[in-house]
């Protein structure tokens, strides 16, 4: 497979997990207002699962961009 492919997925992948913090950021309530209703909990649950992707993506951009830079 083509260097440039690799590296051309690792953006995407990166992509993609800073997609899911600006969704995070604009469909989940604010802390005060998830405590006001007493809906803390899932809300720190979602927000635990939001950034456990982007500990991932960055992992997995990591092995792509790797692969990619490794002389054929």
């Amino acid at each position: 497979m083509n260097n440039r492919v690799w590296i051309v997925a690792a953006v995407v992948v990166l992509l993609l997990g800073a997609a899911g913090v600006v969704f995070g950021f604009n469909l989940l309530p604010t802390r005060e207002a998830a405590e006001a209703k007493g809906t803390f909990a899932p809300w720190l649950g979602t927000w635990i699962m939001i950034w456990a992707t982007v500990a991932m993506s960055l992992v997995l951009a990591g092995f792509l961009f790797s692969t990619g830079m490794k002389k054929a």
